[in-house]
């Protein structure tokens, strides 16, 4: 229920197979300052996914030392409803199978020794590791059968819980696919999956019977490499594919790769180019999280640019600034143009901002002013603007009935944690309430945290990049960092 108060201990409450998770804040409360809706250049983010990893993890996964491009949102992690771009209803995860929760599922039925070590759920909620010892999960979807497909740097696995225990054992994943630079896109559509390496989108016919596949048939080719690397999938209900195309570097000269790209369902039989797509939006620095709602419109996570710096508005505001964002691509908004690399969101300039939202020309852009970005014609902003660095990864609006009903329809986001901010921030898995307009109605508040002061613990390795909602209606979350899925569940009442 919205506004109960939630349990804070240190150490996840088990009995018997049930694990409980604790909390630092209710997840109906407010995560911190509210951001106002801006524009797409958001802090650096998930340039890469290279790296090696060491360490033990406490779910058996391994903690990674690579850093991965920008930061991350703290405690202080705020958000705001800005800028109206669409209405309706809010939605669930489109074509990719996620969803189809059994009714009063208990999803915190699992092995004791898989509670999450050091985590912070709000009361009622539990999480655990729920598959461990992979290389480097990022991308999930789960099928119609209730297995979850994780790209596994290189290749994509599928694992499944056969013996009713609650978790994916060892013994209970196959390798689907080995592939050369797959890193984080994947989707199923049509009978295929659909995987990416950064500069080619892969397919291969997909029947659910957990069979390594054959060939790989390439669908998108000659996509830009070099800088951000992953090239996130989603298809809508037409059967369309849309690929994620990040930045080059920081910022950009120009817009021209920095986008959002479109193929119809007809050109997928057969290889297109990067340039054959349709420009569905311009300007997205690094827009690395998709998902359809339920009315199938288009959202995304954006992770803006690092290092900014102003001198008008302070100098170094790098810290709190550019704003993460969240953006609402409707259909009649196609081929607009979302401000990078020539505009960015401010998401607390506390003395000399205009507040959370308003744009601002970048820097390094001697060809746009204030006022140009400011002037929606030519820029559209985010819906939504969370505290700078967090690195969304991934959004999934929930879709399941293990939860609460006031969270169906509720977007989760994934924040994989900064590197450019004194005071780290993120590392954790929020909830953005919306409302009945389908429109965000509250700030972030945390759904799986470490339960330790701060957004960064020694005792917890987890960078969440990607989620996914089970056939019984629990959300995983995969950690590259950590190797590990984790599912977060709810008992029923």
């Amino acid at each position: 229920m919205k506004n109960q108060q939630l349990l804070t201990i240190a150490i996840a409450l088990s009995y018997g197979l049930h694990a409980c998770g604790s909390s630092k804040s209710d997840i109906n409360s407010s995560g911190g300052s509210a951001g106002s809706a801006g524009n797409p250049t958001t802090g650096g983010g998930d340039s890469s996914v290279a790296g090696s990893s060491s360490g033990a993890a406490p779910g058996g996964g391994a903690t990674s030392n690579a850093g991965e491009g920008t930061g991350g949102s703290g405690n202080t992690s705020g958000s705001s409803s800005a800028s109206g771009s669409g209405n309706g209803g809010a939605g669930t995860a489109g074509a990719t199978g996620d969803g189809g929760a059994s009714a009063s599922a208990d999803t915190c039925s699992f092995p004791a020794g898989s509670a999450l070590a050091g985590a912070s759920v709000p009361a009622g909620y539990c999480a655990y590791v729920w598959a461990s010892d992979l290389n480097r999960p990022r991308g999930v979807v789960v099928d119609t059968n209730g297995d979850l497909l994780v790209s596994d740097n290189g290749r994509v696995v599928v694992l499944h819980d056969d013996n009713g225990n609650g978790v994916s054992d060892d013994d209970e994943r196959v390798v689907l696919v080995t592939q050369a630079g797959l890193n984080h896109g994947i989707a199923l559509n049509g009978g295929f999956l659909y995987a990416s390496t950064p500069t080619t989108v892969f397919r291969w016919p997909y029947t659910g019977n957990r069979q390594p596949l054959g060939n790989a048939q390439q669908v998108v080719t000659g996509i830009p490499n070099g800088g951000h690397v992953t090239r996130t999938l989603l298809f809508d209900a037409q059967g369309r594919l849309y690929v994620s195309i990040g930045s080059g570097s920081n910022v950009d000269d120009d817009s021209r790769r920095a986008r959002l790209i479109r193929y119809p369902a007809s050109a997928l039989a057969s290889a297109s180019t990067f340039a054959q797509g349709e420009l569905f939006a311009d300007g997205l620095r690094n827009e690395v999280g998709l998902a359809l709602d339920s009315q199938g419109r288009v959202w995304g996570v954006e992770n803006g640019r690092d290092n900014l710096q102003r001198q008008d508005l302070g100098g170094d505001i790098h810290q709190n600034n550019p704003g993460e964002e969240l953006n609402l691509f409707l259909e009649a908004n196609a081929g607009r143009f979302y401000g990078y690399p020539y505009c960015w969101s401010e998401f607390n300039l506390p003395n000399t901002g205009d507040g959370p939202g308003t744009q601002w020309a970048d820097p390094n852009n001697t060809t746009h002013d204030d006022a140009w970005c400011k002037n929606t014609t030519n820029v559209l902003p985010p819906v939504l603007v969370m505290q700078g660095h967090s690195a969304p990864l991934d959004v999934r609006f929930y879709s399941g009935d293990a939860f609460p009903a006031d969270v169906v329809g509720d977007a989760f986001i994934t924040f994989h944690g900064s590197w450019n901010r004194t005071t780290a921030t993120g590392y954790k898995v929020v909830r953005v309430p919306f409302g009945a307009d389908g429109m965000p109605s509250g700030d972030p508040v945390p759904l799986l945290e470490s339960a330790n002061p701060g957004d960064t613990d020694p005792q917890w390795p987890h960078r969440p990049v990607s989620l996914g909602i089970g056939k019984s209606g629990q959300l995983f979350v995969s950690s590259d960092a950590s190797g590990v899925i984790i599912a977060v569940g709810h008992q029923p009442i």
